[in-house]
């Protein structure tokens, strides 16, 4: 399994937090789809294929907290 870049564990945090890609982009000073860009290759990397299973594997992976 492969760690999460910096910006990719960023946008994380801000997901558990509930924010959408809108915000977080706005946030991040990135565009919405540079934000689910990242998502993306987070999910990839983690091995999930949904956004509440990244959130999870983030926690149980200790990757956020």
């Amino acid at each position: 399994m492969s760690q999460v870049t910096p910006r990719e564990t960023e946008v994380i945090r801000w997901m558990a937090a509930g924010k959408t890609a809108a915000e977080i982009g706005t946030i991040l000073g990135i565009s919405p789809i540079t934000v689910n860009t990242h998502i993306a290759n987070a999910k990839a990397r983690l091995g999930v294929f949904k956004e509440t299973a990244l959130v999870a594997a983030a926690l149980r992976n200790g990757i956020i907290r």
